[in-house]
């Protein structure tokens, strides 16, 4: 006696969920390896392997790697923590020509994370002028239509873009790392900023390596994601100015390391 149509159809189909379950049996541990967590007080993971680049993490300590990092020893060419900012990651990402300069900073405030459109306002206009006092030249911030910063979900977390560039001469080595894409990753009593840095000129590049990056993002979210970057009557402007001086000083120390790295590869 013969089986029925229907029978022989279902071992087929039960064959081939068979196959997909060991696939992601074989293939879930090595995303999972890739994904760095850089952050272990928000459980923020990143992933920083981009085709075509080769990345040097001297932050998160557990993941650097002396020979891809060849030219830039770990030791002491780590920004220190500083006014309530700690550095959670710094990752060089290189390819022939192109060095981009990631650096993860986390403040941490009761209620942080939780910024109306005002508060990323007076952040982003805050930074700028404090970086255009420390860097002695005009600064100028930029966005998606001329908006100053961009809302984007990136696996369900809000995150606040945006971008500056520094009008440095060439004859100056910091032009190297004086413009950045930036992220504003918020958590309820935790706010992490992710910055790309790289040249003027390669700053469109930066935009897409920033977003291979970030679209890797994993957070558990603790906040109203519906009202990040909402509109709000008044601004609580202690809050936004007490990030401002540890952000600036890591991303004048991250310039730094990023131009002696330059200079140690040759370039």
């Amino acid at each position: 006696m013969s089986k029925p149509t229907w029978a022989g159809w279902w071992a087929a189909r039960s064959h081939v969920c068979q196959i997909a379950q060991l696939l992601v049996l074989l293939l879930a541990p090595r995303a999972l390896a890739d994904r760095l967590t850089v952050n272990p007080d928000t459980q923020l993971s990143l992933d920083f392997q981009v085709p075509g680049m080769t990345p040097c993490i001297l932050l998160p300590e557990k993941a650097y790697d002396p020979e891809a990092c060849a030219g830039v020893p770990q030791e002491k060419k780590v920004p220190p923590a500083s006014h309530g900012g700690s550095v959670r990651a710094l990752v060089f990402l290189q390819q022939p020509g192109h060095v981009f300069i990631f650096t993860l900073v986390s403040i941490q405030r009761p209620g942080i994370g939780q910024m109306y459109d005002r508060h990323i306002q007076g952040f982003i206009q805050g930074t700028l002028k404090n970086l255009s006092q420390e860097f002695g030249a005009p600064m100028q911030a930029g966005g998606d239509a001329g908006k100053e910063y961009t809302l984007e979900r990136e696996n369900g977390v809000p995150v606040a873009r945006w971008e500056y560039t520094t009008k440095l001469p060439d004859s100056d080595p910091r032009t190297n790392t004086a413009n950045a894409v930036v992220y504003l990753i918020p958590s309820r009593d935790t706010l992490d900023i992710l910055s790309v840095s790289t040249r003027r000129q390669d700053l469109e590049a930066a935009r897409f390596v920033g977003e291979q990056v970030i679209s890797t993002l994993q957070l558990p979210l603790t906040i109203d994601a519906d009202t990040f970057g909402g509109d709000m009557t008044y601004a609580v402007w202690w809050a936004v100015g007490r990030v401002l001086v540890p952000l600036v000083l890591v991303l004048v120390a991250a310039g730094w390391i990023g131009w002696r790295y330059l200079k140690a590869r040759g370039r």
